[in-house]
């Protein structure tokens, strides 16, 4: 005893890693990986499978996408137990090998036929057979639920996909479209090793992050799979709807606009205009209109001639106070308006 079955030590040192295969650490401790995973994971159990020993091997490297830290490796038989940790998902996804996950009583069998394995914030234990390489990372479970729900477009509620991301569970291709999304996450993975793309700072400007996001929202959730494929159409519609209230929003912005306007304009309630804006901006409606009217006034201070004032130009955009007005434009632009109108007319002299 002491190796993997079929795979000794020297092999399992050459296996190939996803990306930054090359920048791999290698462990032989077990116990000195331990203490080093618990810095980003709550491990509450670790150590080689007993009788494997002597032929303990870890092989690992991680690389940031977003906010995500990745991390993927190979090892020998291993064992051990992850901690509940609230409003965190763990993914797991095999390339080679055998893994039994167990957590909330049942049991969960990872191959190469079922390559995926998805805990929401569980504790859950792991079990590796004969070998693992794959990559492992966590999410944020709050950031899969909105990407979801800004997937499914307007007028779609958050909650509707909370049930979706509570489960833990195992999933293979079973259907074409599932194979697919894994593949498109093994492809975004391969990204991160593009050296090229790395020296030239492109991978941060890809968001990767947001690709990796998008791909297990649709592997996770059949309520978006149904969405999509059953709602293309209405779903389309409702995003004219959006851009002509834009459109509209913009033409208007020197004219008083209430929420009751924008229900009005677009035919949508006070509840799922919130919904929509909070999706596309990260803000509510009339706060995103303020930041037009704000953005337009910069714009008109730039162009301003002789006869234009700061206190002219806060007016025409709805800002009744000069000073809420200048008030405001500093939090956007860190700039003061007669700053603003100073450059616009220096330029033009």
């Amino acid at each position: 005893m002491g190796s993997a079955p079929g795979l000794d030590s020297e092999a399992a040192a050459r296996q190939s890693l996803i990306f930054h295969d090359d920048e791999a650490l290698v462990d032989r401790d077990p116990q000195a990986l331990a203490n080093r995973l618990a810095q980003h994971y709550s491990v509450l159990d670790f150590g080689a499978r007993p009788g494997f020993e002597a032929g303990f091997l870890h092989r690992t490297t991680t690389a940031q996408a977003g906010q995500l830290l990745l991390s993927c490796g190979f090892t020998t038989p291993i064992m051990g137990t992850i901690g509940q940790r609230e409003g965190v998902g763990s993914i797991n996804l095999l390339f080679s090998g055998m893994v039994t996950y167990g957590g909330g009583g049942q049991e969960y069998l990872v191959n190469q036929q079922r390559p995926f394995f998805f805990a929401a914030s569980q504790e859950y234990s792991y079990l590796i057979d004969h070998h693992f390489n794959g990559v492992v990372f966590d999410i944020d479970l709050q950031r899969l639920r909105q990407t979801a729900t800004a997937m499914a477009g307007l007028g779609v509620s958050e909650r509707r996909f909370v049930a979706d991301f509570e489960h833990m569970r195992a999933i293979g291709p079973t259907t074409g479209p599932v194979q697919e999304l894994l593949q498109v996450l093994c492809r975004s993975f391969r990204m991160l090793d593009c050296q090229q793309l790395r020296e030239l700072h492109y991978l941060e400007h890809l968001q990767v992050d947001d690709l990796v996001y998008r791909t297990l929202a649709l592997l996770l959730s059949p309520s978006l799979r149904k969405i999509l494929q059953e709602d293309s159409g209405r779903a389309l519609d409702r995003m004219r709807v959006f851009e002509g209230l834009l459109e509209w929003i913009d033409a208007n912005l020197c004219s008083r606009i209430a929420l009751s306007d924008l229900e009005q304009v677009s035919g949508y309630s006070r509840r799922n205009l919130q919904l929509a804006f909070q999706q596309r901006f990260g803000c509510g409606p009339i706060q995103w209109v303020r930041q037009q009217r704000l953005e337009h006034a910069r714009q008109a201070l730039l162009r301003a001639d002789d006869a234009q004032t700061v206190t002219i130009i806060a007016s025409r955009y709805g800002f009744s106070s000069a000073s809420a007005f200048s008030r405001d434009f500093r939090a956007q632009f860190a700039l003061s308006p007669s700053a603003v109108l100073r450059e616009g007319r220096r330029r033009t002299s």
